[in-house]
């Protein structure tokens, strides 16, 4: 089996994007397809968020992958802060 592909999520982001959605854990746990403790132990950054179920979670939340992903939001401040300089 090969290894499962994961994003470097932010989980306080990923958190804040559910909380201003009024969704508590289990609400968006269900409605993605997900667990309610591993949706926390992602929010916590406990466990490796696999990029199938980032997708569904960022699907039932309306929000962009990079919106969660640590290294599209640090390639992100990197092209920022070169187009300034």
């Amino acid at each position: 089996m090969p290894p499962t592909s994961t994003v470097r999520q932010n989980g306080p982001a990923l958190r804040a994007f559910r909380e201003a959605r009024g969704l508590s854990v289990a609400d968006l746990a269900k409605r993605a397809e997900v667990t309610a403790p591993a949706l926390r132990n992602w929010e916590l950054e406990n466990k490796a968020l696999p990029v199938v179920k980032a997708a569904r979670l960022c699907r039932v939340l309306s929000i962009s992958m990079s919106a969660i992903d640590r290294d599209a939001q640090t390639e992100n401040s990197a092209t920022a802060e070169v187009s300034v300089t």
